[in-house]
């Protein structure tokens, strides 16, 4: 499918307020149940539905890997919209997130988040790297200091991943949000 129509059902999504669920032509890559909450030039930001039915942070998703974003064909979608209404949970969208770069967005979202999950989907689709951002090198290697899985902060900054690499970045989500609370901020790095 061209990027046309694509783009097109998820500016539709974003004006009706209802949920999509976005598949990406990333071999292994998760399916998302999302709002469309921004659309960028290269970026698009989804506010992420969790499999218990709860808002559940933002997902950035490179807007030329959606191969589908639709309502039509996901059945839950209307029980899932009125389950987090009749919950209290209400879309947000967040303010000034640049969507048209790499970089920007980066940027954008470490002054707005303590931690990132930055996923390399095309290079290993099983693995994300969090932790909190510290810039871009010249190279356009992404400077992220990782959290671990029991909360242990590395004492250096990583420089593995380029932002061409970078597929999906989410912020705000419960297990980010946990890995912050017992890890607290990072050493300097």
């Amino acid at each position: 499918m061209t990027k046309g129509p694509i783009l097109k059902d998820l500016k539709r999504a974003r004006r009706s307020g209802k949920p999509v669920r976005v598949s990406r032509e990333i071999d292994g890559a998760d399916r998302l149940d999302a709002y469309v909450v921004g659309i960028g030039r290269k970026w698009v930001l989804l506010h992420s539905i969790s499999d218990a039915l709860h808002l559940d942070g933002y997902s950035a998703v490179r807007l030329r890997d959606i191969k589908c974003a639709t309502s039509s064909g996901w059945k839950g979608s209307t029980m899932t919209h009125r389950a987090l209404t009749l919950r209290g949970e209400h879309v947000q969208p967040l303010a000034g997130v640049d969507l048209d770069s790499t970089a920007g967005l980066i940027e954008t979202l470490t002054r707005a988040f303590p931690l990132m999950a930055v996923y390399v989907e095309k290079v290993d689709p099983d693995v994300c790297h969090i932790g909190r951002a510290h810039g871009i090198t010249r190279r356009k290697r992404l400077r992220l200091q990782e959290i671990g899985p029991a909360a242990d902060w590395a004492h250096a900054c990583s420089t593995s991943e380029t932002t061409a690499d970078i597929t999906r970045i989410d912020v705000g989500d419960g297990y980010v949000d946990a890995l912050h609370a017992v890890g607290g901020d990072p050493p300097k790095c």
